[in-house]
């Protein structure tokens, strides 16, 4: 079974295109703020830190116990870091390390920052602020990630802060043909194709569950060293 490979299902593709559009906005007129939010297990947050790290983004994910302090902390080492700037050790308020922050990002411009579990940031109106001063400030894009009602809090937290956002993605369930580029690309023997109805079928579109059964098939497959596994293969 194939490890890291971020396969082009239809939410990959979409999500792509929300993040060029951002890309190739006017800047002097549009933010570079995004949400891509959806339902547990339909693969988010695989994109979100893939993504960054075939693509040199910044990936940042928030954590319950994230405060605005600790958020300006790790963006800064982040920065530091992916500019090559060495080592640092962050001191100061927590406006003095956002400031710090907000320098770099105007003397690196278009930086992309992913902010996954975004979701935590709504108890804490400071960190939402923060992030939305870094893309009015700069012209940095900022991808929120977040779960299924991260559109609907955001609007209901701070309707403004909800205007900014320049596309809202929905992460969906994956349909059939999504799941059959899923076994062609992971999969690494051969499968006859009721095996991607087999996937489909007990995984509702749901790619975490996907991938537990398509390592399963995998593992039956060289467990009995088939040269092509399939459905009754299963059953056995």
């Amino acid at each position: 079974m194939k490890q890291g490979t971020l396969v082009r299902t239809q939410n990959v593709i979409a999500a792509d295109k929300c993040i060029e559009y951002l890309l190739t906005r006017p800047k002097l007129e549009m933010v570079g703020l995004g949400l891509l939010y959806g339902r547990p297990g339909l693969g988010k947050t695989t994109y979100a830190s893939r993504i960054a790290f075939s693509k040199g983004y910044l990936y940042l994910r928030l954590e319950a116990t994230t405060t605005p302090k600790a958020f300006a902390s790790k963006l800064l080492l982040a920065l530091y870091k992916r500019f090559g700037m060495g080592e640092y050790i962050p001191y100061g308020t927590a406006n003095d390390l956002f400031m710090m922050c907000i320098t770099l990002l105007e003397d690196h411009k278009d930086t992309i920052i992913v902010v996954d579990e975004i979701d935590y940031a709504f108890r804490h109106p400071q960190l939402l602020g923060a992030i939305r001063d870094i893309v009015d400030v700069t012209t940095a894009i900022v991808i929120l990630v977040g779960m299924q009602n991260a559109k609907d809090r955001l609007n209901q937290i701070n309707e403004y802060y909800f205007d900014r956002c320049n596309f809202f993605y929905e992460f969906q369930d994956l349909p059939k043909k999504d799941i059959a580029q899923l076994c062609s690309e992971i999969l690494e023997i051969k499968f006859h194709p009721d095996i991607v109805d087999y996937v489909h079928f007990h995984s509702c579109g749901n790619v975490r569950k996907a991938m537990k059964l398509i390592r399963s098939v995998e593992e039956i497959g060289r467990y009995k060293n088939l040269d092509i596994v399939s459905q009754a293969d299963l059953d056995d």
